[in-house]
């Protein structure tokens, strides 16, 4: 094993492990928050507000990443998310949990453009591919044994309250481990490179997919866990082994695309993810949770393939020295598309359905599909890494 490729196993148990505490409750927030007696409208503000937050910092934060040593950055956005847990585990009037959310948002847009830095500045074109695998699937892997982990918690009454508490000070721990990952280059601040490097239309079209892909996350953020538990009667711990399972699954999706990426064009990898997350999360309405749970599968599937493409797009497309302003740009627009999506979603999904996000949101990942097929001789060309 080649010195890079150490480097990226332990950015990607880092950030594996670190997504895994982040994300490990993703889907329970918005059955917290329902408990606790927030509305649909109030939910979705929340989400909302979590995700549009990172817009004020985020293109900031790539820059930055490309002055400063991303480490330190990780380490201050870690300490950041830490006040977000904890604050929420003792303060639950809506005042204060948009208060913390804000917080939240910004930490969480730094610590994922500035582990992204890292991992972009680490990789060297060579074996590029076998890096994404690395990087993507324990990414998953530990996030869905995250999800089936706290589903599993909660099953035993413990409070979600004293969860997010724990999970607050093993944050904080995590940004002291953050002091162990590699420095990476940095470069002086040319704010031309940055606007040549973008208003290219292969990167505008990329951007445009990014869009309309994201919109799904509000939707699931808003909607997914009450889905779950209202119209499939799941009990939380039967809901961290069916949405646990399936990202966990996703760590041997990325191997597989990541791999067949080798072997066949970038843009059919594009196609088919699209195609399969759009199905996938149309009939995961279904309200047989056997068939739901399958075509959640599908779907994530598709995700997987999407996320395999994103990264070797940046790859691809970004100069090194300025990817973290660059990659900013990428993560702006999913921040728009899942703010979006989830201002739309969490009322929609209340007063119709939870059902109905999911199936709204499959369509608009369908007309991606659409939009690619019709613009593909923009796609990136396939090169063997």
């Amino acid at each position: 094993m080649d010195r890079t490729t150490k480097k990226v196993w332990q950015i990607g148990l880092f950030h594996g492990f670190t997504k895994m505490l982040m994300h490990g409750v993703n889907f329970f927030w918005a059955i917290f928050f329902s408990s606790i007696g927030f509305s649909g409208i109030q939910i979705g503000i929340i989400v909302a507000t979590t995700i549009a937050t990172g817009l004020i910092s985020i293109i900031p934060s790539g820059m930055i990443n490309d002055r400063v040593k991303s480490k330190n950055l990780i380490t201050i956005a870690l300490i950041i998310v830490a006040t977000q847990f904890l604050g929420i585990s003792q303060l639950h009037t809506f005042p204060a949990v948009i208060l913390f959310s804000i917080l939240g948002g910004v930490g969480g847009s730094l610590y994922k453009i500035s582990i992204d830095s890292i991992f972009y500045k680490t990789i060297t074109k060579k074996q590029v591919t076998q890096k994404i695998a690395i990087y993507q699937s324990l990414h998953y892997t530990l996030v869905g044994l995250g999800v089936l982990a706290s589903g599993q918690i909660l099953h035993l009454n413990v409070p979600f309250q004293t969860l997010i508490s724990c999970i607050g000070g093993l944050f904080l721990i995590m940004a002291l481990i953050s002091r162990i990952l590699p420095k990476t280059v940095t470069t002086q601040f040319e704010l031309l490179k940055y606007k040549s490097d973008l208003l290219r239309p292969k990167v505008l079209f990329f951007l445009l997919i990014v869009f309309l892909f994201a919109i799904h996350f509000g939707a699931e953020n808003t909607s997914y866990g009450l889905f779950l538990e209202k119209t499939l009667g799941l009990s939380k711990q039967m809901m961290g082994v069916y949405m646990g399972a399936a990202i966990f699954i996703m760590g041997f999706w990325a191997v597989l695309f990541s791999k067949l990426l080798k072997k066949t064009q970038v843009k059919s990898l594009l196609f088919t993810g699209l195609l399969f997350s759009s199905i996938g999360h149309v009939f995961m309405t279904l309200r047989d949770p056997v068939y739901s749970f399958l075509f959640r599968m599908f779907h994530e599937a598709g995700d997987a393939a999407m996320f395999v493409f994103f990264a070797y797009g940046i790859t691809s497309m970004f100069n090194i020295k300025r990817i973290g302003g660059n990659t900013s740009m990428v993560t702006f627009t999913t921040i728009i598309g899942a703010t979006i999506g989830s201002l739309a979603f969490g009322p929609l999904g209340e007063k119709f359905g939870y059902d109905i996000p999911m199936i709204a949101t499959g369509i608009v990942i369908f007309i991606a599909f659409i939009i690619a097929l019709f613009f593909n001789r923009y796609i990136l060309k396939h090169k063997t890494s």
